[in-house]
């Protein structure tokens, strides 16, 4: 099995099933993985599908501004280690080796990794503006454990980096589109666009109209009527 499949099921991944924290601010546990959900629900899909292809594949964990809070999946590939973060909100496209160093541009973005001590640290530049993005330490981690955090993670007091705010994420074409809280961000190659003044009550139709995406299945789940924040 190769690192390409592996990166093909990766970009399947973010062009089906969105990024959203809309199962988190509904309070609201999902019973699929198919509509997508954040890092645990991204996580699972990529899994199960990695897989299903012959892939071997394990649970593992990140640190995000020092937090244990962040789940994506570890691969082993021809004696080598790697990395596939498909939860995190933004398009990380290809996986991340364990043994050297990368950098790569999609959507108008880089990515790029250090290895030190046994940690990966990986770095995301938008808009000409680089920040450090999280910490993977290399060496496997209890999958039980993770598993755990994954079913408890709406009844700890953990506070996400977007717990009070609206997210929704995919790629699209040859784009990647963010919701973050009441905007609507388009990244590409040719350039940076932006769509404000977005609130819930758009959702149903910016995602229609930008993502060429079906959000009726996810209403089903629990329907538009807890308010997001007071800037929504």
């Amino acid at each position: 099995m190769t690192v390409q499949l592996a990166q093909q099921i990766l970009l399947d991944k973010f062009k089906q099933e969105p990024f959203h924290n809309l199962y988190l601010l509904n309070n609201a546990l999902p019973t699929t993985t198919a509509y997508g959900g954040t890092c645990s629900d991204k996580t699972l899909s990529y899994l199960e599908a990695a897989k299903a292809a012959g892939l071997d594949v394990h649970l593992h964990s990140a640190r995000i501004g020092g937090q244990e809070i962040h789940r994506l999946v570890r691969l082993e590939i021809g004696n080598q280690r790697y990395f596939a973060d498909i939860g995190n909100g933004w398009p990380s496209i290809q996986l991340f080796p364990a043994a050297t160093p990368i950098v790569y541009e999609c959507y108008g973005m880089r990515y790029r990794t250090e290895i030190e001590n046994g940690v990966i640290t990986v770095y995301h530049l938008k808009r000409g503006v680089e920040k450090q993005q999280m910490e993977i330490d290399i060496a496997a981690k209890p999958e039980a454990a993770i598993r755990q955090g994954i079913a408890n993670r709406f009844s700890t007091n953990i506070t996400y980096p977007f717990s009070n705010q609206l997210r929704f994420s995919m790629v699209v074409g040859q784009r990647f589109l963010f919701i973050r809280d009441t905007r609507l961000e388009i990244y590409s190659n040719s350039g940076y666009e932006e769509v404000p003044n977005i609130s819930i009550s758009d959702l149903p139709n910016v995602v229609t109209e930008y993502f060429d995406y079906d959000i009726k299945p996810l209403e089903s789940h629990f329907g538009y009527t807890k308010p997001i924040s007071s800037k929504v």
